[in-house]
């Protein structure tokens, strides 16, 4: 059985998230079964109007995760500059509580405030249902940019999440925007060809790519564990009661 996940996240950004989940996982990418919100957009309001929607989907799924994501989509070059932080795109890991402006914060409070209300499903209690939120630093792009740079360092972007996100989508995929092609083409095999290592080297390079690993590793047990109450065929309220034994 697979485990179930549900994404919402902008563009096509969630089949490099769910490539990168497979991999931080060490599971083939196959086992993840994605959902979704039937609700086309993209963009920093579109994620954050549509949290609460979309957990109360997934979790009315049975999804064994949900994964919400945006770009954080600041434009400091920060290497040049020499700055720490884009007061415009805080960075989650440059303050100790709550920011303004900080998108992951906003996120993990819409989160805190949906999973207070949902109503208890058996087998899955929602105070310990596993939510990660995935705010990659400028957008995902950076995440495959470095990620190439430490494969092959002829290629690709060193500290690219500290760097103008303008260029990055020309230079991974050739072209100004991600489609769904070019995500396939180029994105996909690369992180599908990393070894565990090189995605060891990729937290380290990155803050943001850091932070979604370290959420996926406390909740592993949970990711990793009985598959709750869902079942592939499950619609909604037909679940499946878990097995003995």
């Amino acid at each position: 059985m697979g485990i179930l996940v549900g994404f919402h996240v902008e563009g096509w950004d969630h089949l490099i998230v769910r490539s990168f989940l497979a991999a931080l996982l060490g599971i083939p990418e196959g086992e993840l079964v994605p959902d979704w919100i039937d609700a086309p957009g993209r963009g920093w309001q579109f994620v954050l109007r549509n949290v609460d929607q979309a957990l109360r989907r997934f979790y009315t799924m049975c999804a064994q995760l949900a994964v919400i994501g945006v770009d954080n989509d600041g434009n400091m070059d920060l290497v040049r500059s020499g700055a720490r932080e884009d007061p415009r795109h805080p960075r989650h890991w440059n303050h100790a509580g709550p920011t303004t402006g900080c998108r992951h914060c906003a996120i993990d409070e819409t989160v805190a405030r949906v999973r207070a209300s949902l109503p208890a499903l058996p087998q899955k209690p929602p105070q310990t249902w596993p939510v990660i939120v995935v705010v990659p630093v400028e957008t995902v792009e950076a995440w495959v940019l470095e990620l190439q740079a430490i494969i092959n360092p002829a290629i690709g972007l060193a500290q690219a999440e500290r760097r103008q996100r303008g260029s990055f989508k020309m230079a991974l995929y050739g072209q100004p925007e991600a489609t769904r092609a070019g995500v396939e083409r180029v994105a996909l095999p690369l992180i599908r060809s990393a070894t565990a290592a090189q995605i060891g080297e990729l937290r380290n390079r990155s803050c943001s790519f850091d932070l979604f690993a370290a959420q996926l590793e406390q909740s592993r047990s949970l990711i990793m564990g009985p598959r709750d109450c869902w079942a592939p065929g499950d619609a909604g309220a037909a679940r499946t009661a878990p097995q003995e034994g």
